[in-house]
């Protein structure tokens, strides 16, 4: 049976249908503004033109609050998505996949200059028969 993180899936649609979702509003708003601000009528062009001189006198000073503001979620979000992605590879390397070769490390192949030796157990085990044996 596969191994599905709903939370980790649930997350990554919902990010790709807001985004989708975002986008398609924002287009349709700037093509209705367009369209509208297009029109060849006297009234039309007074309008664009004071939307234009307007856009060209805004200060920084104005907005400054918000722009700080932004720039904080902005790095708010980039924490939180390098939290997400180290809290994943920390699971990854506690919690290795099951068919993973990894799971049953093999021992380095012996070289021929390699001195065979010898594990605690037979030492204790050689020890006890030196004893036994005195």
């Amino acid at each position: 049976m596969p191994d599905i993180d709903f939370f980790k899936f649930f997350r990554y649609m919902l990010a790709w249908i807001v985004t989708i979702y975002a986008t398609i509003i924002t287009a349709q708003s700037l093509w209705g503004w367009f369209i509208w601000l297009a029109g060849s009528d006297r009234c039309m062009s007074l309008l664009r033109r004071y939307v234009i001189v307007h856009g060209l006198r805004l200060r920084f000073k104005t907005f400054w609050g918000d722009f700080l503001v932004c720039i904080l979620l902005s790095i708010a979000f980039c924490m939180l998505w390098h939290a997400q992605i180290t809290i994943d590879n920390i699971q990854t390397t506690l919690n290795p996949p099951h068919n993973s070769a990894s799971t049953h490390p093999q021992p380095p192949p012996a070289t021929h200059n390699q001195q065979p030796t010898t594990s605690n157990w037979q030492l204790i085990t050689d020890n006890q028969q030196i004893t036994n044996n005195k």
